[in-house]
């Protein structure tokens, strides 16, 4: 009877060397496709999230004493959407004035009303529509927080509604989709669209008198002493 001979030592401390390399190249290549499927999640959940924040309007965190604002996306025409930032101002509180109205020889418009606007993040959503329940065409300002939401609106006299009601081009200077900050103690005018009327010059420094009046949408962040 012939004998089976049985495999050397050597041969099967390579056989099991091989296995355990297979083994590990197999979990490296794991690892490797697992890191990379985290990776590409990761960047799809950045660009969404980079996405809803522009939608939306993103406030990035700043010194706790700034007021700070951002232009969010509007598909409605004459409606103007911002998120803010005010601080808690002990003695201090601020409040959002607005207007359609730049009067001829003055450098700030002729604010109509003021709502206040409550210490943390706010968004704020300025309209221009007719108003169904009167037929009039109005101005109306609305600050949502985390509080509630706070309306005010305002009537236009006849000669602004007949501007807004046509197509005319607008310069604005208010602030755009990019955060804009100041101290919490100076005026942060968030919206200055101003319409191009007729073939009279227009001024857009903020400084200097309006050398005629100036229709447009107007608002401003203001602190005021309690």
């Amino acid at each position: 009877m012939s004998e089976i001979s049985e495999p050397r030592p050597s041969q099967r401390r390579r056989g099991r060397f091989s296995l355990r390399q297979l083994l590990l190249a197999i979990t490296m290549i794991a690892l490797v496709l697992g890191n990379v499927v985290s990776i590409l999640r990761l960047r799809k959940a950045e660009s969404a999230l980079a996405s809803l924040r522009a939608e939306s309007g993103y406030l990035s965190p700043t010194a706790s004493d700034l007021v700070a604002a951002i232009r969010a996306p509007s598909e409605q025409p004459l409606t103007y959407v911002f998120r803010v930032r005010v601080p808690e101002s002990p003695g201090v509180d601020h409040r959002l004035a607005y207007s359609t109205w730049l009067p001829e020889g003055k450098t700030q418009p002729d604010w109509y009303a003021m709502i206040a606007v409550r210490p943390g993040e706010s968004l704020v959503t300025i309209r221009i529509a007719e108003d169904p329940r009167d037929e009039r065409w109005k101005i109306s300002t609305l600050v949502r927080d985390s509080g509630g939401v706070r309306r005010m609106g305002t009537t236009l006299p006849e000669a602004h509604t007949a501007i807004f009601r046509t197509s005319h081009d607008v310069i604005s200077t208010g602030v755009a989709d990019s955060m804009v900050t100041l101290p919490s103690d100076q005026p942060l005018r968030i919206l200055d669209d101003r319409w191009l009327v007729g073939t009279e010059s227009l001024l857009l420094s903020g400084d200097k008198p309006a050398n005629s009046d100036q229709i447009g949408v107007y608002a401003e962040l203001q602190s005021v002493a309690r």
